[in-house]
């Protein structure tokens, strides 16, 4: 489930979450604990999404999920084929898709495209590209265009 915080405190908070960030140590855990106070004292938040879903693996499942994870987060800037990420569960194609889109309720591209678009928006925050090309580039995608369209979506 995803808040948003309310625009009368989104200056506030983001300066909190600046301050999590830069500091170091024991300082960032007492910054953290004043965050998350201040965070609890905001009585109104809109949701952004409403769907949860609880449910429990096994050590195994967690596991290959954990597999699945890493392999993606140290490849996404490569063109990761199913047969590939398959290969990582030790699956087919076929049983992978089912198995991923049972244990996370999405589909891997769109998992894949998900990392990708987090990537990019840290580079794009951060100003550390030169064309939004350039980033679509360096995380992955094959071409602009494809960019845009994840992106937008």
């Amino acid at each position: 489930m995803g808040l948003q915080v309310p625009g009368l405190y989104q200056r506030r908070v983001s300066n909190k979450l600046l301050q999590v960030k830069e500091a170091k140590n024991g300082f960032r855990l007492a910054a953290f604990i004043n965050l998350l106070q201040d965070l609890a004292a905001i009585k109104k938040y809109k949701t952004l999404s409403d769907t949860y879903t609880e449910y429990t693996i096994s050590e195994f499942e967690g596991l290959r999920m954990n597999d699945i994870y890493q392999y993606t987060m140290s490849h996404y800037t490569e063109n990761i084929t199913l047969e590939q990420i398959s290969s990582i569960a030790y699956l087919t194609p076929q049983a992978f898709c089912r198995y991923f889109k049972k244990h996370t309720c999405k589909t891997y591209i769109t998992f894949l495209n998900e990392i990708r678009i987090n990537e990019a928006c840290k580079k794009i925050v951060t100003e550390e590209f030169g064309s939004l090309a350039s980033v679509a580039y360096q995380t992955g995608f094959t071409n602009p265009v494809t960019f845009n369209r994840v992106f937008k979506k």
